[in-house]
């Protein structure tokens, strides 16, 4: 198959069509001028032989009235000398040949081509020669063309030069104008193909010309409706976010976004939480609304959840509204003791903020709590321990309430030190089992990719499940050797295997330049199989270090491999965040997926954010999709793909 010829540029084109005719023009001047030249020396060849034959003639008429012949050539000698000649002859009355001068072969300055190309005849003329009525004879000039062809081809060849520079002269002065006027065409063009890459940039260009000067205008109306249609999805996306995820009171998160967010945070590569889990209650909230009205009710609630939200930014945490008269507190890194002076003090201020509204006999808050230590420990399982404790401080006299989560049994969980050295042995011994999981078009069921997950392996060959190891690689900083070795067995194991891969990668591998220098090498070597691979990082890894997961992007493409974003949609800038990396395709937390069923306002925002990636032509993937009914409510949001427990568990890869 032929492969396409590519265009050339607008100035080269100009340039050849502008050589083309300069060449016609060149070959048809030289041509009329050579021929005119050509005629004109021609002629004077003949005059010039007439012109000598009786010259000599009447000369030789004077000379020779006399009858001494020798005297002819003191006449015929001078006029030959002068090399204008070719043959000059006298002859006698009876044609005996009297005096006769010739020129051997001569080379004159001009190449012999060129004598070729244009021949000139050389004329011959003769005289007669008569002393009074008497004829003494004849005199016959044949003229050399010699001087003529120099001149023509002096003419020829100083036409040719000066033609020639009025060209060179003539394409610099083009390229000079061409470079001035194309130059917006060039830089629409760049912002043509930024546009493509969903860059809307807007041109400051002014060209003189009213054409280009249109285009230009065109273009920049055209990357501004479209920048303005993106970010119309975008802040639509962003509105239906705050409406399913956020409590539209206290504007703090509500418990389905509580819930995506900390299990973002506290799960897979990232630290478990290790801090304080609590509740705090305002026990009579149905009787404050009924004295306070809604709108001053709504009031106290956003004075005391601000409050609360400020506490927990203190500490790193952050706050929620669980359920009407519920907030839920996560203060990560605090102990019993110091959680337990924070919340005595909100208490406080809350009940302070409830006398000042005349609500002394409803001031009733109750804050119960759990502290954890070490180890992963689910949502449910905390939820389930502070609420535990807050049925306890209902009850207490100071109306606060921490408890300390039970250690974890030997049956359940080793100690830190021994899962510690169990991962680094694993990893150190390369003991890694890989399973797959097939992404699918939700189109036509084919396959997308398959997603590559790793598990260690412990000394007897059992499995160790992702919540035990990956909470510790994360905490000892074992990301960037897990990945390096995750990455060697995919590729061996790719070899065997076709199809799209993907696999994810830790925000800290990114981080570090000799694991990127190391795995472009690596890329660089099979730049076949780099197609195949997709490197997926979560949304929130890369929001800890957004300029290191772009430059990994810009290394892995460079490569000729892709990029993708993991865990997306659970921050209000995600759209900006995608929009600014450009990746190959995002995958929507695994949380909003399992709201999208119950809950409209989740599914509104998926639909929106499917829209608003659809603008910017990244495909968008459900994860976490287990039967029909999550298949068929995604089906209908416009989602490119799906990938769960539907289309097939995880099973050894490569097989």
């Amino acid at each position: 198959m032929k492969r396409p010829r590519r265009p050339l540029p607008l100035g080269r084109q100009v340039a050849w069509v502008v050589s083309a005719i300069f060449f016609f023009a060149l070959v048809g001047v030289q041509a009329i001028h050579l021929r005119s030249t050509h005629a004109s020396l021609q002629r004077q060849l003949e005059s010039l032989a007439q012109d000598a034959a009786t010259s000599i003639g009447l000369s030789l008429g004077v000379l020779l009235r006399g009858g001494d012949a020798a005297l002819a050539e003191t006449v015929i000698n001078p006029a030959f000398d002068r090399g204008h000649y070719g043959k000059i002859e006298y002859l006698g009355t009876s044609g005996e040949r009297l005096v006769s001068r010739s020129l051997g072969p001569v080379q004159g300055r001009y190449p012999e081509w060129f004598a070729r190309l244009f021949p000139l005849h050389a004329p011959t003329a003769e005289s007669l020669v008569s002393g009074g009525w008497r004829q003494l004879g004849k005199v016959q000039v044949t003229v050399h063309p010699r001087f003529a062809y120099e001149q023509l081809w002096s003419t020829a060849r100083d036409t040719l030069i000066y033609l020639l520079f009025i060209y060179a002269a003539s394409l610099i002065a083009l390229r000079m104008f061409l470079r001035d006027v194309l130059r917006p065409l060039a830089a629409v063009e760049s912002a043509a193909l930024a546009i493509a890459a969903k860059n809307f940039v807007t041109l400051r260009l002014r060209p003189s010309t009213r054409e280009l000067a249109r285009v230009v205008e065109a273009m920049n109306t055209l990357s501004r409706k479209v920048n303005e249609t993106v970010e119309a999805d975008a802040r639509r996306a962003e509105r239906l976010q705050d409406a399913a995820y956020r409590d539209q009171v206290t504007g703090l998160l509500n418990a389905r976004g509580f819930a995506a967010r900390f299990e973002n945070l506290y799960a897979a590569e990232n630290a478990p939480f290790a801090g304080v889990f609590a509740f705090v209650e305002l026990a009579e909230l149905a009787a404050v609304n009924r004295r306070l009205g809604i709108q001053r009710c709504d009031a106290l609630l956003r004075e005391v959840c601000g409050a609360l939200q400020e506490a927990a930014a203190t500490s790193g945490g952050f706050a929620a509204r669980w359920t009407g008269a519920l907030t839920v507190l996560v203060l990560p890194g605090l102990g019993v003791d110091a959680a337990r002076e924070a919340l005595a003090r909100l208490r406080g201020e809350a009940r302070a903020a409830m006398k000042r509204l005349g609500l002394a006999r409803n001031d009733k808050v109750c804050c119960g709590g759990v502290e954890i230590r070490g180890g992963a420990s689910q949502l449910r399982h905390l939820v389930a321990a502070a609420e535990a404790a807050l049925l306890q401080a209902r009850e207490s006299a100071d109306g606060v309430v921490l408890l300390r989560a039970a250690p974890p049994s030997a049956a359940s969980a080793k100690p830190a030190s021994e899962m510690l050295a169990l991962v680094t042995e694993a990893l150190a011994g390369k003991r890694i089992n890989l399973a797959g999981q097939v992404a699918y078009r939700l189109s036509d069921h084919r396959a997308m990719h398959t997603e590559v997950m790793a598990r260690l392996r412990d000394g007897s060959g059992r499995e160790l499940a992702a919540a035990e190891f990956l909470p510790v690689v994360a905490a000892h900083g074992l990301g960037e050797q897990l990945d390096r070795a995750v990455i060697e067995r995919v590729l061996e194991g790719a070899r065997s295997r076709e199809g799209w891969i993907s696999l994810n990668l830790s925000i800290r591998s990114l981080e570090a330049e000799p694991f990127r220098q190391w795995l472009e090498q690596i890329l660089r070597r099979d730049p076949a199989l780099a197609a195949r691979l997709t490197f997926e990082v979560s949304e929130h890894g890369v929001t800890q270090n957004e300029a290191a997961a772009a430059a990994f992007a810009r290394t892995v493409s460079a490569a000729g491999a892709r990029f993708s974003l993991d865990n997306f949609g659970i921050r209000r800038d995600s759209l900006g965040l995608a929009q600014r990396l450009k990746p190959a395709y995002i995958k929507l937390a695994g949380t909003h997926t399992a709201t999208m069923l119950a809950s409209s306002g989740a599914r509104f925002y998926a639909e929106s954010l499917v829209s608003a990636a659809r603008q910017l032509d990244i495909p968008v993937i459900a994860q976490h999709v287990e039967d029909e009914a999550m298949f068929h409510t995604i089906a209908g949001l416009g989602f490119s793909g799906y990938q769960g427990n539907l289309g097939g568990r995880p099973v050894p890869w490569p097989g």
